[in-house]
């Protein structure tokens, strides 16, 4: 084990014994990059939330508080184009298992591509056409195809799943401040 994996170990150990922070659904075998408050968790959050507030929010005169809904209306991420391009494009080195976002690979290897305008195809193929783009951990070029990992998270809001109750979990929180700033404004 490497010494920051040992290290992080004991930190969440350290968290988990006082209180902070436990793994989400534990007892039925946890959920990975899941962790619910414990009472210390709790109060720390809502101090750091307080201060945060009483900085940015109730000392400034050009700042006001603005809390919105975790599910917005779909139109609001179809506008954004949030759904038809809201991913990330991973592939994985089959020599170590690592799993990487294509895009910075190829963008770390060659400034001077606009990767931005290329397509998940187009980056396929650059990669493959460039042997010094090399797995940072194990320094081999030998990759998966891309993968688009969608960041948006869709679920259903009534008691039918159809395309008319779908939505999504607001990927960011940027959007409720545009969707009221009409209301804001009043």
């Amino acid at each position: 084990m490497e010494q920051s994996e040992k290290t992080l170990d004991m930190i969440v150990n350290l968290c988990k014994n006082r209180g902070y922070v436990f793994p989400g659904s534990e007892i039925y075998g946890g959920l990975a990059n899941s962790w619910d408050y414990g009472p210390l968790g709790v109060e720390f959050k809502n101090n750091v939330k307080k201060a945060w507030l009483k900085k940015f929010v109730q000392e400034s005169p050009y700042n006001v508080g603005l809390d919105a809904a975790i599910i917005m209306n779909p139109q609001t991420w179809v506008t954004t184009g949030h759904v038809s391009s809201f991913s990330d494009p991973l592939l994985d080195c089959r020599a170590c298992k690592a799993r990487h976002r294509a895009d910075k690979l190829i963008g770390e290897e060659h400034p001077e591509v606009n990767v931005d305008a290329m397509s998940f195809d187009e980056m396929d193929q650059f990669i493959a056409d460039h042997e010094d783009i090399v797995c940072p951990v194990c320094g081999k070029h030998d990759f998966t195809p891309i993968r688009k990992f969608n960041l948006m998270f869709k679920t259903a809001i009534g008691v039918t799943e159809d395309s008319s109750s779908t939505c999504y979990l607001r990927p960011e929180t940027a959007q409720g401040i545009f969707v009221n700033f009409a209301n804001i404004q009043r």
